[in-house]
């Protein structure tokens, strides 16, 4: 529930304002008004990104399990490369474990921006909602 006079997201069960204590009116029980996809995501208000960075995350996971799975265990469909056997199973497992941890971090800090924005957004909030609150206590 956002609080009409600072504008900031409190829980849907709260009485009142969690930053400025303003109280809310008691809630009537009215139905929820349906909101189209569209609406919402012509909207910008809820980021895809971040869903479509966990799917990229797995897509590549995948691809990266496979490709050290098939260097260490068949080793012989690999032969245009001079390297031998035992140096074509070693990559395999450095692609495997070391593939993956660094595909990781990398979508890890795309995330990590689209957080920072999030959190940005609050902290904007909340700054606000403390001007409001100081502006009242001096009056």
């Amino acid at each position: 529930m956002k609080c009409p006079q600072c504008l900031t997201e409190n829980d849907v069960s709260a009485t009142k304002c969690s930053i400025c204590e303003h109280a809310f009116a008691p809630q009537k029980g009215k139905p929820a008004g349906y909101v189209s996809f569209y609406a919402e995501y012509f909207a910008f208000r809820e980021l895809v990104t971040p869903q479509l960075i966990k799917v990229v995350y797995i897509a590549g996971a995948c691809f990266i399990t496979a490709a050290g799975l098939l260097s260490i265990l068949s080793p012989e469909a690999l032969n245009e490369y001079e390297v031998g056997p035992m140096l074509t199973r070693l990559g395999g497992i450095v692609v495997l474990l070391a593939g993956n941890l660094v595909w990781r971090m990398m979508c890890e800090g795309a995330i990590l921006l689209f957080s920072l924005h999030e959190l940005l957004v609050s902290i904007d909030t909340r700054t606000k909602a403390l001007v409001l609150q100081a502006k009242g206590n001096r009056q």
